[in-house]
């Protein structure tokens, strides 16, 4: 046995040892199972295991509440199973398998895929038994199961009838759906990190987050990637700076993009998937200035004049839809008890309390944003309000965002764009550019370049926002989330010294 062989024996070894979880009660679907016409007794029934119930849970706990949290699948929500933690560990991967192919001729990144994949289950598999241990500490019963709410103040969970005068739902949210013919031949998200292999093409559809995420992963670990992006650019809701210099970093490092496209169909044979989109001809963007990508192309003959659409299609071994996200609210009852939705998820108050009373709901379910960290502010906020001492609000105006690439984004506070809206007239904002080659990057012999943007009020100096692309970028962002709450002004950071030699000396000179 070779040593990369005892070692991939290890990491199974380990994770099957640390997937023992603690023992949960699983309520069987359905009625007539045993135990059915139990009536329990709770101050709060929390609806969904993810970040946001889990807080809400064990803070409730912590304040002596009663609570019965159900989940029907594996505790930690999308954030562990299926999001953050899979997701930044196949980066961490994806990078180390890059560099490992830059720097060693015999070494593919594509042979270390499935040696990810088994450290990342690993990690889930330790994250579900520390999740359950610490809720069993906190004295949170764990139901298993299918949980409808059946009235306000009652949930039924198979057999089961849970009552409490405080219900809170924190189901999280689910890929959504790719809504074109043959659409269910795409894979999503949540389907990347149970793969034992990567195909050697890829067409994703998108150009969020999590689509620019998945491509840059993949790319990395060696797969041919297309990328098919609705809009003009990359990233539409971060600063378009920063989305074009990284939109430069992707094609640099072999990603094609075609922006401007409307999927249209995907259609399978010979053992490859076809995706046909529209796209208009003075937006696309192929590669690096090429002149395409598609493998066929049709609709008119060429023969449409500037800004007209085309018809083209590009091939893969597979696709992946990464086009949003829907929050989870199918057999919940809740439209029946006549809770009312927003446009994108259940409509809160400032309180998170639902139209109908005694139901709240919290997380990537509401219409706020769908970050990890909110989710859990939200859920130890409202148990404070709701079973302890007014506890004190997070600021939700200022929320530190990261979009983990090759490179990575950092970014807090506004864009040049939202900075000029909330003002009322460009003149009245500022902003400082800096694009340089880091000393990461001039020692792999990479010459492509960092890019920091800080956005201020231009009579003042307040500094709005900053917006950052290196791989530091994260973790300045969230240190200088501190520095934008207390109001940092750009002469604080002109006068601020530096630690060199840093990427972030040069938000500072």
């Amino acid at each position: 046995m070779t040593k990369r062989q005892a070692g991939n024996d290890n990491e199974r070894k380990r994770a099957s040892k640390v997937s023992a979880e603690p023992r949960m009660e699983r309520v069987p679907r359905g009625k007539g199972n045993a135990g059915a016409g139990r009536a329990r007794q709770a101050d709060f029934v929390v609806i969904g295991g993810g970040s946001a119930g889990v807080a809400a849970a064990m803070r409730a706990a912590s304040h002596g509440a009663s609570v019965i949290l159900v989940e029907r699948e594996q505790i930690g929500g999308t954030c562990v199973n299926r999001g953050c933690i899979p997701k930044k560990m196949l980066h961490y991967g994806a990078t180390w398998a890059a560099i490992l192919s830059g720097c060693l001729s015999h070494t593919g990144g594509r042979e270390d895929w499935n040696d990810a994949i088994v450290r990342v289950k690993a990690e889930m598999a330790r994250l579900h038994a520390s999740y359950t241990q610490r809720l069993q500490e906190a004295g949170v019963q764990v139901l298993r199961g299918e949980a409808m709410v059946t009235a306000a103040g009652e949930v039924r969970v198979g057999g089961d009838t849970l009552q409490a005068r405080r219900i809170l739902i924190a189901t999280g949210s689910r890929p959504a759906p790719l809504p074109v013919p043959g659409g269910e031949l795409a894979s999503t998200s949540d389907d990347v990190f149970q793969w034992n292999g990567v195909p050697a093409s890829l067409v994703v559809i998108g150009g969020g987050y999590i689509a620019v995420e998945m491509a840059s992963i993949l790319s990395r670990y060696g797969v041919k990637v297309d990328m098919l992006v609705r809009e003009s650019r990359l990233l539409e809701n971060f600063d378009e700076d920063i989305a074009l210099a990284l939109a430069e970093a992707l094609t640099a490092k072999g990603v094609r993009l075609h922006l401007n496209t409307d999927v249209t169909l995907l259609d399978q044979a010979n053992g490859a998937i076809e995706v046909c989109y529209r796209q208009v001809e003075e937006g696309a963007i192929s590669g690096s200035g090429s002149s395409g990508s598609s493998s066929g192309s049709g609709g008119n003959g060429g023969k449409n004049g500037k800004g007209r659409e085309r018809i083209h299609s590009v091939r893969a071994q597979a696709a992946l839809a990464a086009i949003g996200r829907e929050p989870n609210l199918d057999g919940l009852g809740l439209e029946a008890l006549g809770v009312a939705p927003g446009q994108r998820g259940l409509r809160v108050d400032r309180q998170f309390r639902t139209s109908v009373r005694g139901i709240h709901a919290i997380g990537d379910v509401t219409e706020g944003p769908q970050l990890t960290p909110v989710a859990t502010a939200q859920g130890r906020w409202l148990a404070d309000r709701l079973f302890g001492r007014r506890g004190e609000r997070a600021d939700f105006d200022v929320i530190p965002t990261a979009v983990f690439c090759e490179p990575a984004i950092g970014s807090v506070g506004l864009t040049e764009a939202a900075a000029i809206e909330a003002a009322g007239k460009p003149e009245r904002i500022g902003t400082r550019i800096k694009r340089f080659v880091s000393l990461e990057n001039r020692f792999a012999g990479n010459t492509m370049p960092s890019v920091m943007k800080v956005v201020y009020n231009a009579r003042s100096g307040r500094v709005l926002g900053v917006h950052l692309l290196d791989n530091a970028a994260p973790e300045i962002a969230q240190s200088i989330a501190v520095a934008l709450r207390l109001g940092v002004r750009l002469s604080h950071l002109e006068t601020t010294m530096q630690l060199h030699p840093t990427v972030a000396e040069e938000l500072f000179g």
